[in-house]
C-alpha cells in the first residue's frame, strides 16, 4: 500500500465518528444490521434489525404502540439517533427507567404535533416538563440528541432545543427503550416506526470555571496609623498564669470612648487573638476602644475558664478605664465561632457568680451594654449539639465542656447563653455567613429576645462561610453593620 493509501486510511477513521466535546467513554453503538444482542430484553409489537435500521410496529392481542427495551446503567449521559414516523405512525419516544420497583423516570415523546417531556417522580405518577407544539413530517428521518447532565436534561431534535429539570432526570437510569405509536391495530399496514444510528456516550463533566479567590482581609496603611497600639497587657493573673490582650484607639480622640471586646474563635480549644486584630482595629478606627483578648483553651482549663476570663476582661477595662480613655458605661463585646458563643454568654449571664471567676477586679462590673454574636451556638442545649456531643470523637463540645449533653446537662446550661436570658440583658444582633450552619441563626434565642422585649436581630453576609473575616468583601460587611449597631446602642 503506497503513502497516499494509508493518509486515505487514516483520514477515513479519523472522521467516521468525529469527536464530540460533550462526550466522554462510548457505551454503545448500535449497527442495528442483524439480530439483536440480550441486552434489548423485551418488547412489545413486532421489531426487526436490518441494514442498520430498527423497525417496530403494533402487533399482538395486548393493543399497545411498539416498545423494545435495553439494559444500560446510564446517569450523565449523551444520546444520539435519528428516527422516523412511517405512514400513520403519530410518535417516536425514548423512556428511561430505574428498577421494577421504581418503573419510569423520564420520557421524551416527539410527536407529529408536539414535543414533550415527562418525568415520573414515583410510580405511576407523571409530571408534564415541557409540551412544544410543533411539526414533525412523516416519512422522514429526524435527528434527536439528548444531553443527561444532573438534573437537566436538554434535547435538541433537528434544530429545535428544548430544556428540562427535575430530581427524575438525576436518577440512575437501568434501562431505556425505543417506541411510540405506530399508527394503531392494523399492524404494519397502519404504520411503523424506524430507529437508525445509535449511539450513548458518557457525559463529558463541564469543566467548572477557575474558583474566584476570595480577596483576604487587608486594612490601609493610614488606618492602622491613625490608632495608638497597646500590646501584650495582663488582664488577667492565675498565680503565675497571666492572659493576655490588645488595645486599640484612635488616636486623636482625646474623650472617653465606649469599649468593645473582640474574642476569637477556634472550637474552645484553639485559636489566637491575632485573628481578631483586623476587626478590632478598624472598629476602633470608628471611633471605639478596642481590645482583642486571649483566654484559657480547653486543652488547658475546662468551662467555666473561658468565660470567666471574658469578664475579667470586661472588669479590667473598667478598672483602667481612665487610663485608656474608657467609657465605662459603654461597654461591648464581639466574638466570632466559639468567641461568638463566649460573647453571647458574656452579654446573658450578667450577675451570675459561678462564671465571674478570679481573674481580678472583682468590685468592678463584667455587665456588657451591647453584644454582637457571630456565627455562635446559642442553645448548648439543643438535639443537634446533643447528637454532636454524644460522639465519642467530639473534638468542642465534650473538650470543652467535659462531657456529653446527656451526662451533663447542667453544665450545658450554664453554658448556653439562652438558658440566662432576662430583661436585663443588652441588646443582642446574631451575624452569620450565609452558608454557615442555620443553628448560628438562633431562631428560638432570638423569639425569647423578643418575647422580653429585647432589641435582637440577624445580619446574614452574603455568599460567606462561617469563619468569614478573612474575606474583605465579608469583612466590609461585616465592620459596616458592627458599626452601626454599636453606634446605635451606645447613644452615638
Amino acid at each position: 500500500m503506497n503513502l497516499s493509501r494509508l493518509l486515505f486510511a487514516f483520514l477515513l477513521l479519523l472522521f467516521a465518528h468525529p469527536a464530540r466535546a460533550e462526550d466522554g467513554k462510548v457505551l454503545l453503538e448500535e449497527t442495528f444490521s442483524g439480530e439483536l444482542s440480550k441486552e434489548w430484553f423485551w418488547g412489545l409489537g413486532t421489531w426487526t434489525a436490518r441494514d442498520g435500521i430498527l423497525r417496530g410496529f403494533e402487533s399482538g392481542e395486548r393493543r399497545h404502540g411498539p416498545v423494545k427495551l435495553r439494559k444500560l446503567p446510564l446517569r450523565d449521559a449523551v444520546i444520539e439517533c435519528e428516527f422516523r414516523l412511517e405512514r400513520g405512525a403519530t410518535f417516536a419516544g425514548i423512556i428511561f427507567n430505574g428498577s421494577q420497583e421504581r418503573g419510569h423516570l423520564v420520557h421524551l415523546v416527539m410527536g407529529k404535533d408536539q414535543i414533550r417531556v415527562l418525568a415520573h417522580p414515583k410510580k405511576g405518577e407523571t409530571v408534564e416538563l415541557v409540551k412544544q407544539e410543533g411539526s414533525l413530517a412523516t416519512d422522514a428521518w429526524h435527528r434527536v440528541k439528548l444531553i443527561f447532565s444532573g438534573e437537566t436534561l436538554k434535547a435538541t431534535i433537528d434544530d429545535r432545543e428544548i430544556t428540562a429539570s427535575h430530581p427524575c432526570i438525576a436518577e440512575e437510569k437501568l434501562t431505556f427503550g425505543l417506541g411510540g405509536d405506530s399508527g394503531g391495530p392494523k399492524g404494519e399496514a397502519a404504520g411503523a416506526l424506524e430507529f437508525r444510528g445509535l449511539r450513548i456516550a458518557e457525559a463529558s463533566p463541564t469543566p467548572s470555571p477557575e474558583p474566584v479567590k476570595p480577596v483576604p482581609t487587608k486594612l490601609s496603611e493610614a488606618l492602622v496609623a491613625s490608632l495608638e497600639t497597646h500590646s501584650d497587657l495582663t488582664y488577667a493573673r492565675y498565680g503565675e498564669r497571666e492572659v493576655k490582650l490588645d488595645l486599640y484607639r484612635p488616636t486623636e480622640r482625646k474623650e472617653s470612648l465606649p469599649a468593645i471586646v473582640c474574642i476569637h474563635g477556634g472550637g474552645w480549644f484553639k485559636g489566637e487573638r491575632s485573628s481578631m486584630t483586623n476587626l478590632a482595629m478598624a472598629l476602633a478606627a470608628r471611633g471605639f476602644v478596642t481590645v482583642s483578648i486571649s483566654y484559657r483553651l480547653s486543652g488547658e482549663a475546662k468551662f467555666p475558664a473561658a468565660i470567666q476570663d471574658c469578664k475579667a476582661a470586661v472588669r479590667w477595662l473598667r478598672a483602667n478605664s481612665a487610663t485608656y480613655g474608657i467609657d465605662p458605661s459603654k461597654i461591648g463585646v464581639t466574638g466570632l465561632s466559639a468567641g461568638g458563643h463566649l460573647a453571647a454568654l458574656l452579654a446573658a449571664s450578667g450577675g451570675v457568680a459561678s462564671l465571674e471567676g478570679e481573674g481580678g477586679n472583682a468590685d468592678r462590673s463584667s455587665a456588657v451594654q451591647a453584644c454582637i454574636a457571630m456565627g455562635a451556638q446559642s442553645d448548648l442545649l439543643s438535639e443537634r449539639i446533643g447528637e454532636l456531643s454524644a460522639k465519642a470523637d467530639d473534638p468542642f463540645y465534650r473538650t470543652f465542656l467535659g462531657g456529653p449533653q446527656s451526662e451533663i446537662r447542667e453544665t450545658y446550661a450554664l453554658a448556653s447563653p439562652r438558658h440566662h436570658l432576662d430583661r436585663a440583658d443588652p441588646p443582642l444582633l446574631f451575624m452569620s455567613g450565609q452558608n454557615d450552619d442555620s443553628s448560628t441563626h438562633a431562631d428560638e434565642t432570638r423569639a425569647d429576645l423578643q418575647k422580653l422585649g429585647l432589641p435582637t436581630g440577624l445580619v446574614l453576609i452574603t455568599d460567606a462561610p462561617h469563619a468569614f473575616l478573612g474575606r474583605q468583601d465579608a469583612f466590609d460587611a461585616c465592620l459596616t453593620a458592627s458599626g452601626e449597631f454599636f453606634t446605635k446602642h451606645f447613644g452615638r
